[in-house]
């Protein structure tokens, strides 16, 4: 399976959506993954969920595919950014 890396601090969160690859994963309650540059991932949210509550209702990781983060967390799709697959056409499988 891919790679998954937990976000430890606003610094790398930061340089992840700069990058603009992967998707990331809030835990909690629920595992959902959501669009690397979604508006559903915050700075306050971030900031609450890891540096307040010390990653004690969860935590927020970077993940390389919304496959890794069924896989290794169980995460269902984000309602509001709705992070897609991308899937390969039908068509390029003859070839």
């Amino acid at each position: 399976m891919g790679a998954a890396k937990e976000i430890q601090d606003f610094d790398e969160l930061r340089k992840l959506r700069l990058a603009d690859e992967g998707y990331i994963v809030i835990t909690g309650a629920h595992a959902v993954i959501h669009k690397v540059n979604s508006k559903c991932i915050t700075t306050e949210n971030f900031n609450t969920k890891v540096s307040i509550n010390d990653r004690k209702q969860g935590s927020y990781f970077w993940v390389d595919s919304i496959a890794t983060a069924a896989h290794e967390f169980g995460a269902k799709r984000c309602k509001l950014c709705k992070p897609e697959l991308r899937l390969v056409p039908p068509s390029t499988f003859d070839a």
